[in-house]
């Protein structure tokens, strides 16, 4: 690293703690905690005793009579216990010291106990804190003993105010009482750093930077310190020192029990940058030392990183980004909101590796472990303060300040030094901005300047103009265009719902969930090409659904593109592909001298492409293409390709980023497929006519046609039944209904949403045509919903059609248009070929381009709409409720061919020209399978997405025609 030319100058700023001028709040001590925090906590994790309901005297007294096991971090009720409402529960342990504490002070910290505590250390109060997902510390050095065991005893109340303004049980369903979060006591100095936070900013080149410390040194012993000083480390990512010039520093003289706060500002010579593309973080140590005694060594990751508002645009590090980001709840299905296993780390690898820069912590601070791997990994965050519908409980004006405004400082007291961190959100969707807050924004902007304030809101007035970052939830397809010359930067926070409370139909049909992709898609590029709109948050990132120990499920249910158990669902692919930095479109086929040329959108905001491996593969043939496309533009390549030379191939591509995951993968044509012809079977077409039947032979299958209603039977030759019955029409309505939009524990096995049209009457049925070459049957007649006719044609050539065509004898807005057979369930094996919206698909994703699916695993448990109850080792797609495996009754869009097939070798296929859309699932009621060949489809209604999916509604009138043709053939 190259010296500056200029000294370095540290300046040093000093000023008073908790109430200095201009500052009319307070910040709770949160003591800097030592380097070495990992080996010398006296972990309280682990199993604690548990009252539900202790007597007046638990609290202090050492004999508690019978108390039961408990889990610490951990929600009671996810444990089986039950604690009256409103009331205390108790929870008591034993720890004991090492004798290494001795003349320190002794410190208890707890990451998260919800949602009020008050905490007793050898019978004596320590002290009370309000807020579930916020911090506190509390001093026990003289409370502690050192002779014997030290009992800890905390009172936990679930339901407070603070629940109520974050709508916290309420919104999980369930009660989330509980130490949720991480607890530990530790020690340190007499005389110590009881604040640690750093930021850094630029100069106007952006190649030197300034790092600004804060500490704030308490002097908690029985004499006066005089001779204090400061020593500043900073390492970069290979563990080498980086010079900064004057590292140690003499700080002022302390006072018996005084604290003071210091600012230090330290010039570093062209740092490398921090951005969520490069998360580079250096490590900076702060000593404090007694003349030459270490009193006290704590460190900070930080990143060189500077954030403004300009306009209507948010700047980092001097560029204009665009954020494509997912909301994100703390849960787990058996833990509820608290979390181990380090799955804080596995979300944001998760979600990084969807193309996702930007996550919402809706709607409370998230474990911390979750930011340091944010930090790590390279992750844009907004920081939700814990409340949520806040206008929903009324607060006194004696109780503001506890709780409007200190889980506020405790959020961004502990959050503000995690580069990551880029936005402050002071709540989410609540009313009473002035009355409740405020006071609070105005709090957080004193405490920490550096970064925009959000209030997350349902409009982009609610926060009266005031904040730095406005937003609008679910703005629909016009927000892009209706926000484009806004003032300020707006993000949709949240935005294209994933469906979720239509769980009649996501029972009916898993595919709905992969048509939302094409949605996702569309409104997104919108966004990314209006300039005011910074970014959005997908609603939601994770499934919100509990399984509590009484086997209730309980929460807002499936609405992530992960599951619960962190497995892909249909959705998470689309999130990749939609979110994808580098999109690569096939400019043409191959030209006469082998060059293929492709058109490449460069959508990072940091990277060229330069830093991208772009790896391609075909037939034996592989190679890496070099580009250099700068961020936010768009240019082109070409590939030479030589060789091979048969029609079908393809071209596989896959997008590497820096930071070594796939960004994207591709299938281009090299040269046009060579679509497959029915071969002609010229077989022989014998017809007979009955008093009940007429009935239609070819050599391999027989078609029974059947008097009474106009339905056909078919067999093969051996006499075994091919379809059952058919056709029938589907003319199948929208339904949004999933019984409310909370799961509150009730059943949750939801019949699939399939009715056929009903009181289908056959009015008359005409051998309309009978040659060598073809016979064809119509049959016309009305059902309750339409009126029309059905040709049935049976050719020589072994093909079997049939057409339809019905007038609407009522209104309907359908999600799926088509014929609907009845087949044996032993045909239940399921392939297909199909045009994607997308070039590439995972194999086992629901919209894989060719695919195989069986009806049913035998080895696995039924699930009800909400999942499986208990960890799973397979795929999503292979979870199965009554009516077939995710994968086996998934609509199949734009096939070009489909085949269902029977362990005896019966076979029905499906032949198309990649412009329809078949479903199949088993019909619990006749125990047969149903096959949908459907003209028409969509994503169906969930509420808070209709707005984008209604784009490709088809509603129809009375009178309004629907026609279609299906062909099949059989082995």
């Amino acid at each position: 690293m190259n010296r500056m030319k200029i000294p370095f100058i540290v300046l040093v700023l000093i000023f008073n703690c908790f109430l200095s001028r201009g500052q009319d709040y307070s910040i709770p001590t949160l003591t800097a905690l030592p380097k070495d925090i990992a080996e010398t906590k006296v972990d309280l994790n682990g199993s604690w005793n548990f009252d539900a309901t202790p007597k007046p005297d638990f609290w202090t007294s050492l004999n508690r009579g019978n108390t039961q096991n408990i889990q610490v971090p951990g929600q009671w009720i996810m444990q089986g216990k039950q604690v009256p409402a409103g009331q205390q529960a108790g929870y008591a342990r034993k720890f004991t010291l090492p004798e290494s504490y001795r003349g320190k002070r002794i410190k208890i910290r707890c990451n998260g106990v919800f949602s009020e505590s008050t905490i007793y250390v050898n019978g004596k109060r320590v002290g009370y804190h309000l807020g579930g997902f916020t911090p506190f510390e509390f001093d026990i050095s003289d409370l502690v003993r050192w002779d014997r065991a030290n009992d800890i005893a905390i009172a936990v109340r679930s339901e407070t105010l603070a629940d109520s303004l974050a709508s916290a049980s309420k919104y999980a369903a369930h009660n989330l009482g509980g130490i949720s979060r991480d607890i530990f006591v530790f020690a340190v100095a007499s005389t110590n750093i009881s604040s640690f936070h750093a930021s850094t900013d630029f100069d106007e080149a952006f190649r030197h930077a300034t790092l600004h410390t804060e500490l704030e040194v308490a002097n908690q012993s029985n004499q006066k310190q005089q001779n204090l000083r400061v020593k500043f480390t900073l390492w970069n990512k290979d563990a080498q020192v980086v010079p900064i010039g004057s590292e140690i520093q003499q700080i002022d003289p302390l006072s018996v029990k005084e604290s003071k706060s210091f600012k230090f500002a330290i010039p570093v010579n062209q740092p490398k940058h921090w951005t969520s593309e490069d998360p580079y973080l250096y490590t900076l140590q702060a000593e404090l030392m007694d003349g030459d005694k270490l009193l006290h060594r704590t460190i900070r990751k930080i990143g060189f990183r500077e954030l403004k508002v300009e306009g209507n645009q948010l700047l980092v590090n001097g560029k204009a980004v665009k954020l494509h980001g997912v909301n994100r709840h703390e849960v787990m299905p058996l833990r509820g909101r608290s979390l181990t296993d380090d799955i804080w780390k596995k979300d944001v690898e998760l979600f990084r590796a969807a193309n996702v820069n930007y996550i919402r912590t809706s709607h409370y601070p998230p474990d911390e472990r979750f930011l340091d791997a944010c930090d790590e990994l390279g992750m844009f965050v907004e920081v939700e303060a814990p409340f949520c519908w806040a206008h929903q409980t009324d607060v006194s004006a004696d109780k503001m300040e506890a709780l409007l405004v200190n889980q506020h400082v405790e959020m961004v007291n502990r959050d503000k030094s995690h580069p990551s961190v880029i936005i402050w959100s002071l709540g989410n969707e609540s009313l009473k901005y002035k009355e409740y807050f405020k006071r609070a924004g105005q709090v957080v902007k004193q405490m920490d300047p550096t970064r925009p304030r959000i209030f997350s809101q349902w409009g982009p007035d609610a926060d009266d103009g005031e904040l730095e970052i406005t937003n609008h939830h679910y703005p629909g397809p016009t927000g892009p265009d209706k926000y484009r010359d806004l003032k300020r930067p707006i993000t949709f926070d949240e935005y294209i719902h994933v469906n979720s409370y239509n769980r009649f139909e996501l029972s009916a049909d898993p595919g709905i969930r992969d048509m939302w992709g094409p949605l996702l898609d569309r409104m997104w590029t919108a966004m990314y090409n209006s300039k005011a709109v910074l970014g959005g948050a997908i609603w939601a990132g994770i499934d919100d659904t509990f399984f509590l120990p009484d086997h209730k499920v309980v929460g807002y249910g499936t609405w992530g593109p992960l599951d619960g158990w962190r497995r892909e669902k249909p959705e998470y692919w689309n999130v990749k592909k939609a979110y994808s930095t580098v999109r690569i479109t096939q400019v043409a086929n191959r030209d006469s001298n082998g060059k293929l040329k492709f058109e490449l959108e460069n959508r990072y905001n940091f990277t060229n492409t330069a830093a991208c491996q772009i790896v391609w593969k075909w037939g034996d043939q592989e190679g890496i293409a070099h580009t250099e496309i700068e961020p936010r533009k768009t240019g082109t390549f070409e590939l030479d390709l030589h060789g091979i030379d048969e029609p079908n191939s393809q071209l596989y591509m896959k997008v590497v980023s820096p930071l070594g995951f796939v960004v994207d993968e591709y299938l281009f044509t090299v040269k046009p497929q060579a679509l497959q012809v029915h071969k002609s079977l010229k077989t022989t077409l014998v017809t007979k006519a009955s008093t009940a039947n007429i009935t239609v032979s070819t050599k391999q299958n027989s078609f029974v046609f059947d008097k009474s209603n106009g339905k056909v039977t078919v067999s093969n030759a051996k006499g075994t039944t091919l379809i059952q019955s058919g056709a029938n029409l589907m003319l199948l309505p929208l339904n949004s209904e999933g019984r409310g939009i909370q799961m509150l524990g009730d059943d949750q096995n939801f019949e699939p949403y399939n009715p056929l049209c009903s009181n289908w009457v056959a009015q008359s049925i005409l051998l309309k045509e009978s040659s060598a070459d073809k016979v064809v049957i119509e049959v016309t007649g009305t059902y309750a919903q339409a009126e029309g006719k059905l040709n049935y044609t049976v050719s020589n050539d072994g093909t079997f059609t049939v057409t339809y065509n019905f007038k609407l004898l009522q209104d309907v807005s359908p999600r799926q248009i088509g014929l609907v057979f009845d087949i044996p369930k032993e045909l239940d094996e399921l392939s297909w070929d199909r045009v994607g919206y997308w070039s590439y698909y995972p194999q086992q994703h629901l919209g894989a381009l060719q695919g195989r699916a069986k009806a049913f695993n035998p080895q696995r448990p039924i699930s009800v709409s909400a999942g499986p109850s208990e960890k799973p080792t397979w795929d999503w797609s292979e979870d199965q409720t009554t009516a077939g495996t995710n994968l086996f009754r998934a609509t199949k869009q734009n096939i070009r061919s489909a085949s269902l097939v029977a362990g005896d070798g019966r076979k029905i296929n499906v032949l198309s020209n990649g412009q329809q859309h078949l479903r199949t699932w088993r019909d619990v009621h006749t125990d047969a399978n149903k096959l949908l060949v459907a003209d028409y489809i969509n994503a169906g209604r969930e509420g808070f997405l209709s707005s984008h999916a209604e784009l490709d509604y088809r509603p129809l009138k009375r009178n309004d025609q629907v026609s279609g043709s299906i062909t099949l053939n059989f082995n």
